[in-house]
């Protein structure tokens, strides 16, 4: 029986053809703990809706027309970006709860904080930061980390480990979201975030509706990513 694995990875060697390569070999732990069947068969129910679309140079393309160009391939040697799958997968999931197309915003620019996945209401206010990593374990360390930055002068930063932390609290910082999502291949988690001296991630059991995020509906095209820090200075 072919698994919805299988069925992503035909995906990714199509893209490889695309640019006249061969996909490299999939090791043993990839396929254990980063090509998860769920996460592979939302994508592939994204590509089926039309939410997600194949660019001829085998970019990824989402809704949101303002997003940066995503590959499902990483370069030399050529394999799956593996937080490619969790991210568009985590996007799938989010216009699959009831979130309105242009209120997720996907992978923005560096001008707009370089989010991962971001959920905003029509002023470009985060409602929800999405973080998608290759595998949970990368996740766990960022939870661990992100509490032990002060929002008025990050301590130094000398592993990368550290750096991925930092860079999360510093859009947590950036735009005041009240809701944190971790995603990685089979691993969701939800938090809710509260601002002081650091932040304190509190667990939540799941993302609130699309009903208590837009009470009153979402009218608009999707809007630039409002950074909060900027915005009360101005």
């Amino acid at each position: 029986m072919v698994t919805w694995g299988e069925v992503y990875l035909t995906r990714l060697r199509g893209c490889a053809a695309l640019v006249d390569q061969e996909l490299g070999e999939i090791g043993d732990r990839d396929r254990s703990v980063r090509l998860v069947d769920s996460d592979a068969r939302t994508v592939e129910e994204g590509f089926d809706r039309g939410v997600l679309e194949l660019d001829d140079d085998g970019r990824v393309r989402t809704l949101d027309r303002r997003q940066r160009p995503v590959s499902l391939l990483t370069d030399d040697p050529l394999q799956p970006c593996w937080q490619t799958l969790a991210q568009l997968a985590a996007y799938v999931e989010l216009l699959r709860l009831g979130y309105p197309g242009p209120a997720v915003r996907f992978a923005t620019g560096e001008d707009e904080l370089a989010l991962d996945l971001a959920a905003v209401n029509e002023n470009g206010q985060v409602l929800v930061l999405g973080i998608a990593r290759a595998e949970a374990l990368l996740l766990s360390r960022v939870e661990a980390l992100v509490p032990t930055f002060e929002g008025d002068g990050p301590r130094p930063v000398r592993s990368a480990l550290g750096c991925d932390a930092h860079r999360v609290a510093t859009q947590l910082w950036a735009t005041g979201a009240p809701y944190l999502w971790l995603t990685a291949p089979g691993a969701r988690r939800a938090y809710r975030v509260i601002y002081g001296a650091t932040i304190c991630l509190a667990p939540v059991k799941e993302l609130p509706t699309a009903l208590e995020l837009w009470p009153y509906g979402f009218v608009g095209a999707s809007p630039r990513i409002l950074d909060a820090a900027t915005a009360s200075c101005g």
